[in-house]
């Protein structure tokens, strides 16, 4: 029997992105089941072109808008919250900026019968719209019983062991899910995809990168996040998210000593660029995200335990 695929994509604000994405999702050789749609609350005309294009009236979409902007994290843990509510084998998570090539689906599928174990997620190679590499994944170093790493057990079919990835075109299995339960919706932005993934992999079964699986990542910019090189003072402010949730994924999934290191090398990068272009609003970002990260560690690690099943 063909495995049921649902999709969840979420958008704000990009109302161009994403009408070729959702094209490209329903041009698919390998066809989903259901796409639900979160609309974090645009005001960009989202809606309106997506009545105007007859996407609204698709018998295979969901929608559903907030009523404001919960973040990518929100988003995607409303998308995964409502996909319970259908049957389906996988759930294929991206952003509004994600354009996967025609056979991308139809290659994760393939590959998840190639692997000879559980799987917990699947994810595709992602390039920028000039063939940069982006969204690199973790690989898995974790080592077999002889004490060698094993990360490149499928390497002959272009496959590959990781720990991580980004929710940029990956195919979460359904039985993960119900062990791990759902993203860090508090996240917001930036982290919670690496939290999850790494939930996925830790609690649940082995990931691997599907290199045949191929998908454009539109981003505005192709680089990789960079508080130094940042120089949009409102996205300076949200990297308080990023240092917040990068602690407390150290927190929880690291060793102490590591934390702490980690914790403290944050802190003095973020004090070098003081005297930089827009240096003290990093350095307050920085310094606001580390100080949240422990105040609020208790919270989030209250909330993945109670998600474990």
């Amino acid at each position: 029997m063909k495995d049921k695929v649902i999709a969840v994509v979420v958008t704000y604000n990009r109302k161009k992105l994403l009408l070729e994405c959702l094209d490209a999702i329903f041009q698919q050789t390998y066809s989903i089941s259901r796409l639900i749609l979160i609309d974090n609350c645009s005001t960009d005309g989202t809606m309106n072109e997506l009545v105007y294009k007859g996407y609204l009236n698709h018998p295979k979409i969901t929608y559903i808008k907030t009523e404001t902007n919960i973040g990518g994290a929100g988003g995607f843990y409303e998308g995964m919250r409502k996909s319970i509510e259908y049957s389906h084998d996988w759930i294929w998570l991206m952003d509004d900026d994600t354009i996967p090539s025609n056979d991308c689906l139809e290659q994760l599928i393939n590959a998840s019968r190639q692997i000879n174990t559980k799987i917990s997620f699947l994810a595709s190679a992602i390039y920028g719209t000039n063939g940069e590499f982006m969204n690199v994944p973790i690989i898995n170093m974790r080592k077999s019983e002889n004490g060698y790493q094993y990360w490149y057990q499928y390497l002959g079919k272009g496959i590959v062991n990781i720990k991580a990835a980004t929710f940029v075109s990956i195919l979460i299995n359904q039985k993960s899910i119900q062990k791990c339960g759902l993203p860090c919706k508090d996240f917001f932005i930036w982290g919670d995809d690496t939290e999850y993934t790494t939930r996925l992999t830790t609690f649940y079964e082995d990931a691997y990168l599907v290199g045949k699986s191929v998908a454009i990542h539109k981003r505005a910019n192709a680089r990789s996040i960079s508080l130094e090189s940042e120089t949009n003072s409102d996205r300076i402010d949200m990297f308080y998210y990023f240092y917040r949730n990068s602690n407390i994924i150290n927190w929880y999934y690291k060793s102490n000593m590591y934390a702490f290191t980690m914790f403290l090398f944050h802190i003095l990068v973020g004090l070098k660029l003081l005297f930089k272009p827009n240096g003290c609003q990093k350095v307050k970002a920085v310094l606001k995200g580390s100080l949240k990260s422990i105040l609020q560690y208790h919270k989030f690690k209250n909330y993945i335990d109670t998600q474990l099943h």
